[in-house]
């Protein structure tokens, strides 16, 4: 019985690559296309998917709430985060939120069957460096995971700092996060104290040089 499978992401060249590279991974998987979270949905809806591949930056979604709605609408779905976001700050976070793999944009068509195969499998999937590194840290640091200090963010305060990041005033992501602006600039404030920053300037800075801490 062929597989149901949809593509999420915003860049048509990323949903040709990946058509391609499922068409080689599962000839006769059906492959359906979405630009943003509302077509996924609107999808979801009519038609039953066996696996999502799913871009974190998708219009539309971009938060981690995204994955309880689509699990909503197909609890049974198997979802593989798709990203250019640095695993070691996000893949533990989409896993916690109901994903059921993630791995990076860049990484060789050989990693990205493994996942594929790997969640159709019913298990989790992260990469053998985050696993390593995960494993450097608790033998390293006394049982510590995290020592990056954008790991002290919490989902929400991550989803709040990509937006300041990508130029959103605090009004704007109240609309997106459909939350008040006094609670985004509460938010905010905790952001900027717990990075040590005082301007979205210095914010994008520091996410510059904490997002490199897994190499």
């Amino acid at each position: 019985m062929p597989l149901h499978v949809a593509i999420a992401d915003d860049h048509s060249a990323v949903r040709i690559g990946m058509k391609y590279l499922i068409r080689e991974w599962m000839p006769e998987s059906t492959i359906h296309l979405a630009a943003d979270l509302p077509a996924l949905l609107r999808l979801l809806s009519s038609e039953t998917m066996d696996i999502i591949v799913l871009d974190i930056n998708i219009p539309g979604g971009n938060n981690f709430q995204m994955i309880p709605t689509i699990r909503n609408l197909q609890a049974n779905v198997r979802i593989l985060m798709l990203s250019a976001y640095d695993e070691g700050l996000y893949a533990l976070r989409y896993i916690d939120s109901g994903a059921d793999g993630y791995v990076q944009k860049d990484s060789e068509e050989d990693e990205i069957r493994e996942a594929l195969n790997a969640v159709l499998a019913g298990r989790k999937y992260l990469s053998e460096k985050l696993k390593e590194h995960m494993l450097q840290n608790r033998l390293n640091k006394g049982g510590q995971l995290h020592n990056n200090p954008l790991s002290r963010l919490t989902n929400r305060e991550l989803e709040i700092s990509r937006l300041l990041i990508e130029g959103k005033g605090v009004g704007e992501i109240a609309k997106i996060l459909f939350i008040h602006t006094s609670t985004v600039g509460t938010y905010k404030n905790k952001i900027f104290e717990k990075l040590d920053v005082r301007n979205v300037k210095e914010l994008m800075d520091a996410f510059s040089i904490m997002h490199g801490f897994v190499k």
